[in-house]
């Protein structure tokens, strides 16, 4: 998946969830700064392991 659709839905659905990036941030157990780089496109989509903690979060 391209980094830029991959942080825009992470965005959306973080939103529709009713969540802040620290809030979703620290449910998941990583920095809000690594969420926020994710969700803008700096960083690729995260490891298997943190994928599976949004699915569950979101």
């Amino acid at each position: 998946m391209e980094v830029q659709v991959f942080g825009a839905r992470l965005r959306e659905l973080r939103i529709l969830a009713g969540l802040t990036q620290r809030e979703l941030a620290e449910k998941i157990g990583v920095d809000f700064s690594y969420l926020s780089k994710i969700e803008n496109g700096v960083l690729p989509p995260p490891s298997e392991k943190v994928i599976l903690r949004l699915a569950e979060a979101l």
